[in-house]
């Protein structure tokens, strides 16, 4: 597609949180693995214990009084804002890591193996985002939890456009997902950008005429759609680099296409994390 970097830029300033991500998550903890582990388990501890909250209540029965409704409701509520909380929680050790890889090594020697593949593939793909974005000093790099999540579409509808329009051009959602997540928030930076792309997935007007067949721009269904189509008419899924590669020209761009990706694809639930991670509610 051919956009200036400088939209790329823009884009990713909006995914960087305003605490620096080398701070720890207390003012009483002191720079160490042992903490970051620490911090990491008691966050992901968080995140399943709200989850099977949710799914919980949401498999009820719906009360027959009004009080039983309300109350339903409340916990409800608050078990998904435990969710998210915990989810944030979390990006602050993430964001931790991806600034200093020697860190990282030394915190992934004390935390599950099983959990290792999709944190090191989402810390490549943060390193390759900045570097994409031109940031050079990781350390300046920030989080910003300052996005209302609710402008996004639902991440159960954006997972269905994903799968529904990968599965019509051949293309693993996991791209369609990571493209979403890089070029937009999830539709919540919508543009135009500098350069003149605009909606969900960042099209340029006249890649828009050619791919998005009267299609909404602005629509997440239609331009998702549209992505696929692209991908796949630039050589995805037999050669996705180079796909990736015409969506956005730039190597670090593609390298941090595929290592969000891949990170979904080992396990799906971090959707859910890069969903949250700009949010604050």
């Amino acid at each position: 597609m051919r956009r200036a970097l400088l939209s790329l830029t823009l884009a990713v300033a909006a995914l960087l949180p305003a605490v620096p991500a080398r701070a720890m998550v207390s003012s009483e903890m002191v720079p160490i693995p042992v903490q970051y582990a620490k911090s990491w388990r008691s966050a992901q501890a968080g995140l399943t214990d709200a989850g099977h909250r949710v799914a919980a209540l949401q498999a009820q029965a719906e009360p027959a009084d009004v009080l039983g409704v309300l109350r339903h409701d409340l916990q409800l509520e608050v078990a998904l804002y435990d969710y998210r909380d915990s989810i944030r929680s979390q990006q602050v050790v993430v964001y931790a890591l991806a600034v200093d890889q020697s860190l990282e090594n030394q915190v992934a020697g004390l935390l599950p193996a099983a959990e290792l593949p999709p944190l090191r593939q989402t810390t490549e793909a943060l390193r390759a985002l900045w570097r994409a974005a031109g940031i050079t000093d990781f350390s300046e790099v920030q989080v910003r939890n300052n996005r209302r999540f609710q402008e996004s579409a639902p991440v159960a509808q954006l997972v269905t456009y994903y799968r529904t329009s990968g599965g019509h051009y051949a293309i693993d959602w996991s791209y369609l997902a990571s493209i979403n997540f890089i070029e937009s928030d999830f539709g919540r930076v919508n543009g135009p950008s500098s350069a003149g792309a605009m909606g969900p997935m960042q099209f340029m007007p006249g890649t828009w005429q050619d791919y998005g067949k009267g299609g909404d721009i602005m629509s997440p269904k239609d331009s998702i759609e549209a992505a696929a189509r692209y991908l796949h008419a630039m050589g995805g899924p037999g050669n996705m680099d180079r796909a990736i590669y015409r969506y956005n020209n730039d190597s670090d761009y593609v390298a941090s296409v595929q290592g969000f990706a891949a990170a979904l694809r080992a396990d799906p639930s971090w959707l859910d994390r890069l969903y949250f991670w700009s949010t604050s509610g």
